[in-house]
């Protein structure tokens, strides 16, 4: 599989752009209308983001163009593939929050960085590790060789995996030596995890990302890189958030996390448009 990737992305770079973009627009376009449940799943997720009834020819509109985005992002994925972490930052033309994440790099405790499916989140990792070994939590998926191929195009980015279903020990120890861990946040667990307000409605989120900066002390920093269509890249980043480990754990956890989903809401805002949710991240939002 691996090899089948790297010949995808070699040819891609061949395929003159209107036509690989149009293809993928294309098929985006069609999965949004014949996968019945992407549709009713990223729609009452948009319903929320646009705090509009699901009807809306707006929300449609939104919800049709993330999944189109995704199919855009899937292309652009295998010519990231070839970038090298310092070809992949020539073409981010902007960082903003940048005094953010050099008080993060400052404070010298190792650090979690925090994203959600969006934009082209692979990258966010890739630019820190230009000078910092950074460990990306990965999800272990019943095929080895898919796992191989994700373990593979991180380390073409010099990001180191950490497998999600024994990643604690391997996370402490990656803190602990000063380096940094990226992660997802926007994972939907309803009635687990920590329950946060996210485009001012309740959630389930996992806690993992709080524990782990109040057990090490290390700080949490939320950040994305929104995609445009000429290839290039903006990245962002939000001030540094501290765990009070002198506070009751679970209200600690609870406020970190509810810090964390209110700058992903600020990051999502920004580009709606690219936020990729497709299973339900409000149940209650597809009986509306």
């Amino acid at each position: 599989m691996i090899t089948l990737v790297a010949l995808a992305a070699r040819a891609e770079q061949w395929v003159p752009r209107p036509v690989k973009f149009g293809l993928a627009r294309l098929f985006g376009m069609l999965v949004y209308w014949l996968v019945p449940r992407i549709r009713r799943n990223t729609t009452a997720n948009m319903s929320v983001v646009l705090n509009l009834p699901p009807t809306d020819p707006r929300v449609r509109a939104l919800a049709m163009r993330s999944v189109i985005n995704y199919a855009e992002y899937a292309v652009d994925f295998l010519r990231t593939y070839r970038m090298t972490p310092e070809e992949l930052l020539r073409q981010t033309v902007a960082i903003e929050g940048l005094h953010h994440w050099r008080a993060f790099q400052e404070m010298g405790r190792g650090g979690i960085m925090v994203t959600a499916h969006f934009g082209n989140w692979d990258c966010c990792g890739s630019l820190v590790s230009v000078d910092q070994p950074t460990y990306a939590v990965a999800e272990t998926f019943s095929s080895r060789s898919l796992t191989a191929l994700l373990d593979n195009i991180r380390a073409r980015k010099d990001l180191r995996s950490i497998q999600l279903g024994n990643a604690a020990r391997g996370i402490l120890r990656a803190l602990r030596q000063g380096n940094f861990v990226a992660l997802l946040a926007d994972r939907p667990t309803p009635g687990k995890g920590v329950q946060v307000m996210f485009f001012d409605r309740p959630v389930w989120v996992p806690e993992g990302a709080a524990v782990l900066g109040r057990h090490t002390g290390s700080p949490l920093l939320v950040g994305g890189m929104i995609r445009y269509s000429d290839g290039t890249y903006t990245a962002h980043g939000m001030p540094p958030i501290l765990i009070d480990k002198e506070r009751p754990a679970a209200e600690a956890v609870q406020e970190a996390m509810q810090q964390v989903m209110w700058d992903l809401e600020t990051l999502i805002r920004k580009a709606p448009a690219q936020w990729y949710m497709f299973r339900p991240m409000w149940p209650e939002a597809l009986a509306t």
